[in-house]
């Protein structure tokens, strides 16, 4: 055996009183392990001999020793080929609305008051069943995205109904998420959303407290939002049908120069209105979206990733749900899997939920092809599609990386474009290791060296 070269850890623990003692974390397993510095010292120096058997059988399980002729980059790219073929979900991404209502300044969309037409919804519903036909299933998993996926309200009910009964005609099952700006969930339309049309997770964007979110997510007339939706997630979380149907909504946070500091009044705005067990938190940096710069004021990558440990932290202080690990990542985005689709209002097929409605990528390379032309003219070899051989051509960093089996190389546009999207974690894994054990141990799950 020999120690996998995937393995971060923190400094000797002296300062939070853990003496002669340091967190190491397995990317290959997303584990962490509390252990001595002697022993990580003769691990490191292949001094196995001198380790506990029982802890060596521990560190095999988990994957921080590996054997000793494995070539372990090669080893993460097979297995995760293999998840990725054995995915037995068919995950499609619908944008049945060209049009929102909001005018973000970030935003990389062209919009306008185009719906998904009948004509178009039986042609996702065609697409759907093709690819169906082409491996066995257990099930059919849709994400509505727009523009504004609820401006199509209409579209959304209908091809739910035909895609949830094929689930039933054939055995499969059926799950639904939405990302959505929230604007329009009220309380009857999520009822409907979630009891007819099976959504039952959503991801709504607030940035900031209201001072800081009505300065930058307005609608396209520059009324502010911050109030209706807040009050739609009071609202819709607050209803018997969101825990009857397992629902979740989770906010995310678009942080650059111009808003990190409202941040923790957001956070404060949660607790204070009770949502803090009801819904779960992240956070996220601007970046350019389709050539539009919207990175231009992006935060240091250092600056946001130590203001993401005080956000968790404030988070977990009060009682709001938050991830601080990462997980084992087997695919990073949909791009990289050929059965994973997005189809837009006009039938269009992209292998990228960013390329619809975009004057950079909406057209050329990047579309796969369109709904209402036969098969043979698409185009399998669209942008991001090749994103394993970029991986395995070393064209990336991620190669050599240690973060690789928890990042998957990040988010393949942003190399494309030049801007690698290298997660927070890998400027404060100490800091997030070190948070993690700490919280794990307040709630008495950490007993042991080992949790994962």
């Amino acid at each position: 055996m020999k120690l996998s070269k995937y393995i971060l850890s923190t400094d000797s623990l002296e300062e939070v009183g853990l003496n002669n003692k340091r967190i190491i974390f397995s990317t290959r397993s997303a584990t962490s392990i509390l252990i001595e510095n002697e022993i990580f010292d003769n691990l490191s120096n292949g001094n196995f001999n001198s380790v506990a058997p029982e802890l060596l059988t521990v560190l095999n399980e988990k994957e921080f020793l590996v054997p000793i002729e494995q070539d372990e980059f090669e080893h993460i790219i097979s297995t995760n080929k293999g998840v990725k073929d054995a995915s037995n979900f068919l995950s499609m991404t619908i944008q049945p609305s060209a049009n929102c209502q909001l005018g973000c300044g970030y935003c990389g969309q062209n919009h306008s008051k185009h719906y998904a037409s009948d004509s178009v919804i039986e042609k996702y519903y065609e697409r759907i069943v093709y690819l169906l036909s082409q491996k066995k299933y257990e099930g059919i998993s849709i994400t509505w995205y727009g523009g504004e996926p609820l401006t199509g309200y209409s579209a959304i009910k209908k091809t739910s109904k035909k895609l949830i009964q094929l689930a039933e005609e054939r055995g499969l099952k059926y799950v639904s998420d939405m990302i959505t700006n929230g604007l329009s969930l009220k309380p009857s339309l999520f009822k409907e959303l979630a009891e007819e049309c099976k959504v039952t997770h959503y991801q709504i964007t607030l940035d900031g407290n209201a001072e800081s979110h009505d300065q930058r997510r307005f609608t396209k007339t520059g009324d502010p939002t911050f109030d209706i939706i807040t009050k739609n997630i009071i609202d819709v979380t607050s209803m018997k049908e969101y825990y009857d149907n397992r629902c979740h909504i989770s906010i995310r946070v678009n942080i650059d120069k111009t808003n990190y500091q409202y941040v923790d009044p957001l956070i404060d705005f949660i607790k204070d209105t009770g949502l803090q067990r009801k819904i779960s938190m992240y956070f996220a940096t601007i970046v350019d979206f389709g050539g539009n710069d919207a990175g231009k004021d992006s935060l240091q990558k250092n600056f946001f990733a130590e203001k993401e440990i005080e956000w968790l932290l404030r988070c977990y202080e009060n009682n709001i749900n938050m991830n601080v690990m990462p997980k084992r990542t087997y695919s990073v985005c949909m791009a990289e899997k050929k059965d994973s689709e997005v189809f837009d209002a006009f039938g269009n097929i992209y292998a990228c939920w960013e390329f619809p409605y975009s004057d950079v990528y909406g057209a050329g390379d990047s579309l796969i092809g369109n709904l209402f032309f036969p098969k043979e003219t698409y185009n399998e070899n669209a942008t991001l599609r090749d994103w394993n051989e970029m991986l395995q051509s070393g064209k990336t960093w991620c190669k050599t990386c240690t973060h690789l089996p928890i990042c998957g190389g990040g988010c393949p546009k942003s190399w494309v474009e030049g801007t690698p999207a290298c997660p927070p974690f890998k400027s404060n894994y100490k800091d997030k290791l070190l948070l993690d054990y700490f919280i794990r141990k307040q709630s008495e799950q950490g007993a042991t060296n080992t949790f994962a």
